[in-house]
């Protein structure tokens, strides 16, 4: 279960991940939102996913994410009556996920677990990065409302997480912010990856992309947001071109309504910089034209600062591609080892970012590549991910 289904980020990913890994081993799995982007249906059909996205909101109310869920918290005694024969819940996120979780565990004895990717970002995060998150409509509304919203929000929030059967997180970092928070013991579940298909394709496969992009190709994938800092990127590869002209920033990443000022303005720096031949915006790329990019690329760059976990540094790694990030004790650090799966620059010097990018391009991916894909089996896994979460299954049922 998580609120809403309106982008298809990281936390997205797990979700639907989770529910594919546990319906091929024989669990009867479903995901459950509030709210559903009509504009993901295609990608959702894409990657077979829609046959079991359900709505947890079934009164009559309009299908907008922020009503829906400001809806969900006070409605939730009424919202549970159409959760029947359910035997566990795994709630994704914060509230309203964990609270109709804790609502039905009061009420039906039904268990509940609370997989967090992050602490509430409106509660929680630091006030340098929160002017960059507060981007959405919804997220003004609740930042604006904050005086009134985020006491009883609170609350609700650390009963929630409290209440949990299991508290699982997605990094070492996450778990430690968690637990500072809310008192609460933790279990590391990283995200999962697909090895099947993340993997290293054959030269064959990918001639294409690298003549059409060119040498030496730098790939940045995700949602293309004011938090993520993408405009670093941009700073980043003047200095990349310094050395190497013909440099290439691909940038990959579904343009919306929601983000389209933000890209126009990415495009507008791009070219004050003098850089329209070295950086190019792809928009979304489906699965396979996605994991042929990772293969393509020569070096995989992840910008966010304090991200907490960032599943694309680890599906390019899957690819056989290493990656440039923060070392700010972040998520990322737990995936990045110098001179092993990539380098870590110094927080936040666009400089260094550049001087490490330029050494893995020296070094060239090819001696890293076997040490990459053996890394993310090792670790990141499907398998691995699907381990943790039956034992924890197995102890709440």
């Amino acid at each position: 279960m998580y609120g809403h289904l309106g982008e298809y980020g990281g936390v997205e990913n797990v979700i639907l991940n989770q529910t594919k890994l546990l319906r091929k081993v024989g669990y009867y799995a479903y995901c459950f939102f509030s709210h559903v982007n009509p504009n993901l249906l295609d990608r959702l059909n894409e990657e077979e996913t829609s046959k079991y996205v359900r709505y947890y909101f079934r009164f009559p109310a309009p299908n907008n994410e922020t009503v829906r869920l400001a809806l969900s918290i006070p409605l939730a005694p009424f919202i549970i009556r159409f959760l029947e024969g359910l035997e566990v819940l795994i709630c994704h996120g914060y509230s309203p996920a964990p609270f109709l979780g804790y609502t039905l565990k009061v009420h039906r004895k039904i268990p509940y677990i609370s997989y967090i990717h992050f602490p509430p970002r409106f509660l929680y995060l630091e006030s340098w990065l929160k002017k960059f998150w507060n981007y959405t409509f919804t997220r003004r509304i609740v930042t604006s409302l904050g005086w009134v919203v985020n006491p009883p929000q609170k609350i609700l929030d650390r009963v929630s997480i409290k209440h949990s059967d299991f508290v699982l997180v997605n990094s070492r970092f996450t778990g430690r912010r968690i637990e500072s928070i809310y008192g609460v013991k933790t279990l590391v579940c990283y995200p999962p990856v697909d090895t099947s298909i993340f993997r290293p394709l054959n030269n064959g496969d990918i001639k294409g992309i690298r003549g059409k992009l060119g040498f030496p190709l730098i790939l940045s994938v995700g949602r293309i947001v004011p938090i993520k800092r993408v405009e670093w990127l941009i700073e980043m590869i003047k200095h990349v071109k310094e050395e190497y002209p013909s440099a290439m920033l691909a940038i990959v990443g579904e343009i919306s309504d929601e983000n389209r000022r933000y890209v126009e303005n990415l495009k507008y720096l791009t070219k004050r910089m003098g850089l329209l031949r070295n950086v190019k915006f792809l928009g979304y790329k489906s699965l396979k034209e996605l994991i042929k990019l990772y293969n393509a690329a020569d070096v995989y760059v992840y910008q966010a600062p304090r991200e907490d976990f960032g599943l694309g540094p680890v599906e390019a790694m899957a690819c056989g591609t290493p990656v440039v990030a923060w070392n700010d004790n972040a998520g990322p650090s737990e995936t990045v080892i110098d001179g092993k799966t990539g380098f870590k620059a110094l927080p936040y010097n666009i400089y260094d970012f550049a001087e490490k990018v330029k050494r893995l391009i020296s070094i060239g991916k090819e001696c890293l590549r076997d040490k990459l894909v053996s890394f993310v089996c090792k670790n990141f896994s499907a398998e691995n991910h699907l381990k943790m979460l039956i034992h924890v299954l197995n102890n709440v049922v």
